[in-house]
């Protein structure tokens, strides 16, 4: 009796903190995994080399990780922005498509206004970004939901070990170093441990639930913690448990300086609970005593 062959998973952005973190899951599988980065692809003038790559390989599942997700840079260079958030990922659904892989693209709670307070967003809300950053990234939703074997996956803001050079990351990179750290309390969100959402893609895919959620969710599904808070709480919590709170200081987003003004109030929600847990029986708690163990390792190692 031949053995079947594994299945073979392509990810793009390998290079970026939630790209690590999902190629470090589907490694620890029965899965051959195949990897690019912004280096290996000129996503804005040459998506030739990833069309051919694709063709070649023939995955059964393409994740998209590249994205310009910094604000003040998608207002800068706005052209490079809907290039690499709207226009590439439209190429990929399409070479998918083609090709027959399954293909996950990740959005972003900034596809919403974020201008009342205690709002958290569900799927079935209507975006209105303010941003130029989220309106690539739904304008990229926009032209790849055409394509039925393509799922959105909109997301808070994210933690893990490998989300390096994230906010929470360098915040508590500070705090652990004995620095003081000044923590907005008005950009509030849903933190969402980034090996929840390698989790629940590895336990869809085992599964053989792609094509299921997909037409329950109409191609777009919310992951997202159950937690409603600001970036100073969340750092708050963390200074707790290492006992470093009072170096954290209070702070608004306007004493930053930012060049663009954030949507403030945001966070998500699924209507789909009952489906996902289907999926994926994990509950999407805060993971900080493991984040902050993983984070001490990195300093230290």
């Amino acid at each position: 009796m031949k053995k079947s062959k594994k299945r073979k998973i392509l990810i793009l952005g390998s290079n970026g903190g939630l790209g690590r973190e999902i190629i470090n899951r589907f490694n620890e599988s029965k899965f051959d995994v195949f990897t690019t980065n912004r280096n290996f692809a000129d996503v804005e003038k040459n998506f030739n080399k990833v069309e051919n790559f694709i063709n070649k390989i023939k995955p059964n599942l393409i994740i998209n990780c590249i994205a310009m997700s910094t604000i003040d840079e998608c207002e800068e260079y706005q052209v490079r922005a809907f290039n690499v958030n709207s226009f590439f990922p439209r190429e990929i659904a399409r070479v998918a498509n083609k090709v027959h892989s399954k293909f996950i693209h990740f959005s972003t709670e900034c596809v919403f206004q974020g201008n009342k307070f205690k709002k958290i967003y569900g799927e079935f809300d209507h975006p209105n970004p303010t941003t130029i950053y989220g309106r690539t990234k739904l304008y990229g939703e926009i032209l790849i939901k055409k394509y039925p074997n393509t799922l959105v996956i909109r997301l808070p803001v994210l933690y893990g070990s490998t989300q390096k050079n994230q906010i929470f990351d360098r915040l508590l990179t500070r705090l652990l170093k004995g620095k003081k750290i000044r923590a907005s309390s008005d950009i509030i969100s849903t933190p969402l441990y980034n090996k929840d959402i390698s989790n629940f893609i590895l336990k869809l895919i085992q599964k053989n639930k792609f094509y299921f959620l997909v037409k329950k969710c109409n191609g777009v599904i919310h992951l997202s913690s159950k937690e409603h808070m600001s970036i100073l709480n969340f750092m708050k919590k963390i200074g707790k448990i290492i006992k470093k709170t009072k170096l954290i200081k209070s702070a608004k987003d306007k004493d930053f300086k930012p060049k663009v003004l954030k949507p403030k109030y945001l966070g998500l929600k699924s209507n789909y609970q009952n489906i996902t847990k289907k999926i994926c029986s994990y509950t999407f708690k805060l993971e900080i005593k493991e984040y902050i163990k993983q984070a001490t390792y990195s300093i230290k190692g």
